[in-house]
């Protein structure tokens, strides 16, 4: 009870010295009475403050107000580029090319749209070798390629990919097989 008397009596004084040294201003809503009476000055004045403007301007202010007040009817098209962002029509046939992706993937994709059409295989390393693995089941691969042209490709699976049979070799195999060329 002592306590909460002179913690009471203490912060009591506290607050009358502190009113005694500094203002406490808060902020209030809305603009200040000096910024109401400036812009109220400066609106019943401005017939005064264009006439200034246009003699020390030699006249082009208004020549300028004029010239920018004709232009609110927006941007003419001579000299401007037009840049279509809609998406390019589909081609129903596909023109398919083959491409070997920087992480070995091989893959058949559709010039046209960018889509994947066959996942072939893929370039991997077994024992310190990078050999072209056909994209089967008995390898592994959950979507197997079809068996028309797992049969075109058959003879390139397991070719090791080296200095003398490089990925540009296998692609031109590739490529000639499945008549891309």
């Amino acid at each position: 009870m002592l306590w909460l008397f002179l913690k009471q009596n203490v912060d009591d004084h506290v607050a009358a010295f502190l009113g005694e040294l500094m203002d406490i201003i808060s902020k209030r809503s809305g603009p200040r009475e000096e910024d109401k009476h400036a812009k109220a000055h400066v609106r019943q004045n401005w017939g005064t403050i264009e006439k200034l403007a246009d003699q020390i301007s030699g006249g082009s202010y208004s020549a300028n107000k004029a010239r920018v007040g004709g232009k609110k009817d927006g941007p003419q098209a001579s000299g401007l580029i037009f840049v279509d962002q809609k998406a390019r029509p589909r081609v129903d046939v596909p023109e398919p090319y083959l491409r070997i992706s920087l992480n070995g993937r091989v893959v058949l994709v559709d010039k046209n749209s960018g889509i994947q059409l066959h996942f072939l295989g893929q370039l991997k390393r077994h024992n310190g070798v990078v050999r072209f693995e056909i994209a089967t089941k008995a390898n592994g691969y959950i979507s197997a390629l079809d068996p028309d042209l797992e049969a075109l490709i058959l003879d390139l699976a397991d070719k090791p990919v080296d200095r003398a049979y490089t990925e540009d070799s296998l692609s031109c195999d590739l490529k000639s097989r499945l008549s891309l060329d």
